[in-house]
């Protein structure tokens, strides 16, 4: 994208006079291009001035590297931030396909090849909530699910949805829902029979 404004500089060697109208549209190819890369929230940074507003060429010209730099700055930071939010959609989807085996930041960071702090950092801002909680949700859900549908004892469960130790996965369950995983398994049997005879 930078190379493609740098051929615009060859108007240098040229009169102030004779390249206004060739200015007129550098500028105007900037500015679209500005629209079309840049993100809405970052385009307020970038200081643009009018090149026919400039008292001659050298000053012109300094304040056009300038932009370019700026511009190539915000563009090097916003391919930074895209790829940053595609590892972190990776791991999520990781987490969501392999939440019952032995998951912790280290390993999933790992897997989308991303430093373990940038990882941390990423993953709320994208998320919403840290690692550790984001992980809790999904193991809960799918420990519902299974209390639900399924005979399996609460130590199973516990297994299945990535917990070793059965009393850990009920003292999370019960801080998560209020109630002890086996109380939750009667509720949803109570409310299926009450739907069944309405």
């Amino acid at each position: 994208m930078i190379l493609r404004f740098g051929c615009l500089l060859h108007f240098y060697q040229k009169s102030w006079r004779k390249n206004k109208r060739r200015l007129f549209l550098t500028k105007n190819r900037l500015h679209e291009t500005y629209d079309h890369v840049i993100s809405e929230d970052k385009r307020n940074l970038l200081k643009y001035h009018n090149p026919l507003q400039t008292g001659n060429i050298d000053t012109f010209q300094e304040d056009f590297i300038d932009q370019l730099n700026e511009f190539h700055s915000i563009l090097e930071e916003q391919f930074v931030q895209d790829q940053n939010k595609r590892k972190i959609k990776q791991a999520i989807e990781y987490i969501k396909n392999n939440y019952a085996k032995d998951l912790n930041m280290a390993v999933v960071s790992n897997y989308v090849s991303m430093n373990y702090s940038l990882f941390s950092l990423s993953f709320k801002e994208y998320a919403g909530v840290n690692f550790v909680n984001f992980l809790k949700e999904i193991r809960i859900k799918h420990a519902k699910e299974l209390l639900e549908n399924t005979d399996w004892k609460i130590q199973e469960i516990a297994l299945k949805v990535g917990y070793e130790n059965e009393n850990i996965f009920m003292k999370i369950f019960k801080n998560s829902c209020g109630i002890s995983p086996t109380e939750y398994r009667k509720n949803s049997i109570i409310k299926c029979k009450s739907e069944e005879n309405e």
